[in-house]
Formats: C-alpha cells, structure tokens, sequence
C-alpha cells in the first residue's frame, strides 16, 4: 500500500486538473484571454509558449494558439497525424518535404501525416499559430 499511495495521489490530482473543452462542442477562443504556458514540446527553444484551446474526444488532437519567438522554430520533424496550421501573425519560413514556402499572416497550412516539416519564424517579429491535429501530438525529430 505504500508504494500505491503516491501513484493514488497523483492519479487524483490528474483527476482534478482541469479538462480542456471539447472541440467538438461550442467554443469561442480569443488569443487575448488564451492561457499560455512554456511549451513542453521536446526541442522547443526558450521562449515558445501554447495555450490548449480545445481537445477532439474521438481522435485526441489539440487545438492550440502556439507563440515562437522571433528567428526561432523546431528542427524538421514528423507527426502520425496530420496538422492543420494558420499564422495569425508574424511571418516566416515553413519547409514541408525540402521545399521552402515563405508564411505570412492568414497563411493555411495543411501539414499531411509523416511529412517532414519545419517552421521558423522570421527574425524582427514573434508569430502566433493556430494549430488544430489531427491526432495526439508525437514528435519525430529527423537526424
């Protein structure tokens, strides 16, 4: 029982965190009162932030408004699933399968499963995305 007991705790203090909505639901999201938090996304370079607007119950993709910092961005990588982008503001610099595609506000990006892909936001400015997956979020780095 004692070994239980810190794996009941934190069962429970899960159980108590609060649930992001139902993206299936309705939902009215504004950037301006999103609750951001440092990104926990492996590789993510100081500064990047995300705020969980909602989560699809049947296939358990976020919907997130991402922040990266100015000159900053992941390494190229790949999802299982697909993702859904639009740059809301700043600008930058996507490469999807070794081609380059130049970024700016009210760009859509759809993002297919396994293609490799990386996103640097330009110098001078910050940019915020809106990022909808298509499934749970995974991460694989390409060496």
């Amino acid at each position: 029982m004692r070994k239980l007991f810190p794996l009941l705790v934190a069962a429970a203090a899960l159980a108590d965190a609060p649930k992001p909505p139902s993206t299936e639901e309705a939902l009215v999201a504004n950037v301006a009162t999103a609750k951001f938090a440092d990104s926990t996304t492996p590789n993510a370079t100081k500064g990047m932030q995300a705020a969980v607007i909602g989560v699809d119950p049947t296939t358990k993709g976020a919907t997130a408004y991402l922040k990266t910092p100015a000159g900053t961005g992941l390494p190229a990588h790949w999802h299982s699933a697909a993702e859904y982008t639009v740059l809301l503001s700043g600008k930058g610099t996507l490469t999807l399968d070794g081609k380059q595609h130049d970024v700016a506000p009210g760009g859509y990006v759809v993002i297919p499963a396994k293609a490799v892909h990386q996103f640097v936001c330009s110098a001078g400015t910050d940019c915020m995305l809106l990022v909808r997956r298509g499934g749970p979020a995974d991460y694989n780095f390409v060496k």
